[in-house]
């Protein structure tokens, strides 16, 4: 079997998928997606499918990358795990919220907007707090708690002038300088090439648009995902007042209507790898964030009495199963998951 891995020019960003390809002996090519002949490489590697890795901190990366993930998926034979809808809402907050409110998914009530005197209206007339939220930007780099109508105005101007800048470095809520220098220290290579990433990012700032998000109280949001048939789900505690980014979690048995939930979403938009961020309150269920790809600092994501494991939907009724099955933060399951599901496909032509 030959698979190609598809990714930005970020050489690490494909390593996940590489040793998982390595481990099942799957024979695999890199394909840089932001290159003019990657159809050509694709074409020459003629695999049986393709795997990606989608840009998740340059705005133009993202866009160049889903328009291509969009052609390969509807005028190619090549299959791509995770598919173009799964790719497009992924880190892009404006068409996240476009999918939630044209298919009335349940969400924080989202203001976005491109006109100035729109924006400004809307800051003088609501109630605070809200959230502010760069378009891209990954573990809440573009989040930004707004208290007051002030700061909301100081905020709509900034956007509409300057531009908003994602924060430089990493984030200061979940580390130290101590524990920064230690690895600095430690791998020099390594904290350069994180330098000139920060970098690129700040300078990646978001111009003449805003988005504006409902402030819901929470003590932790759930974390429910799917990958094929498996699913698993734990609590994401919060930093102050953000949950996104935190790495601060907590596991037990999750509600049933949130595994309910997760499941009927991701089976009627046809989602094969899915993390939703979910509020759940006596207002309802209501999705936060939807992540195609993400990672996870420990080697389980749902641990129920102690036993890592996932759930199954086994005769009409959720199923905890013992087991090890996020190695390689999950790529390894993602990788199993394509590979099943493009030998059905096969097998149903």
């Amino acid at each position: 079997m030959k698979v190609a891995i598809l990714r930005d020019d970020r050489q690490d960003s494909s390593r996940r998928w590489e040793a998982s390809c390595n481990k099942a002996g799957v024979e695999y090519s890199v394909i840089n997606m932001l290159r003019s002949d990657w159809l050509d490489l694709i074409k020459s590697f003629a695999p049986e499918f393709c795997v990606s890795r989608p840009p998740d901190e340059i705005q133009q990366s993202k866009k160049n990358f889903d328009e291509k993930i969009y052609y390969l998926e509807h005028y190619t034979p090549y299959s791509v795990f995770p598919g173009f809808l799964e790719t497009y809402i992924y880190e892009n907050k404006a068409s996240l919220t476009w999918f939630l409110k044209t298919n009335d998914i349940p969400h924080a009530d989202t203001f976005i907007s491109s006109a100035y005197d729109e924006s400004i209206l809307f800051v003088n007339n609501t109630d605070y707090p809200i959230v502010a939220k760069t378009l891209i930007g990954a573990a809440g780099s573009g989040v930004k708690i707004i208290n007051s109508k002030s700061e909301a105005v100081a905020y709509v101007r900034r956007a509409f002038t300057s531009g908003i800048k994602r924060r430089f470095g990493p984030n200061r809520k979940t580390g130290t300088p101590k524990k920064w220098l230690l690895k600095a220290i430690d791998s020099p290579d390594y904290f350069f090439k994180k330098i000139r990433q920060y970098r690129e990012r700040n300078n990646d700032s978001q111009k003449k648009v805003v988005l504006f998000q409902e402030y819901i109280p929470h003590p932790y949001e759930w974390r429910c995902v799917k990958i094929g048939e498996s699913y698993f789900a734990y609590k994401k505690l919060k930093i102050a007042n953000q949950a996104s980014g935190s790495k601060i979690f907590e596991y037990g048995t999750p509600p049933v209507e949130l595994l309910d939930f997760t499941k009927e979403l991701c089976e009627l938009h046809r989602f094969n790898f899915m993390a939703l961020d979910l509020f759940h309150n006596d207002r309802g269920i209501f999705v936060n964030e939807m992540q195609t790809i993400f990672g996870h600092k420990n080697p389980y994501i749902c641990k129920v009495n102690n036993q890592p494991g996932r759930y199954i939907f086994q005769n009409d009724q959720w199923v905890f199963e013992v087991g090890d099955f996020n190695t390689n933060e999950s790529y390894d399951l993602r990788l199993q998951t394509a590979i099943d599901l493009y030998t059905n496909k096969c097998i149903i032509l």
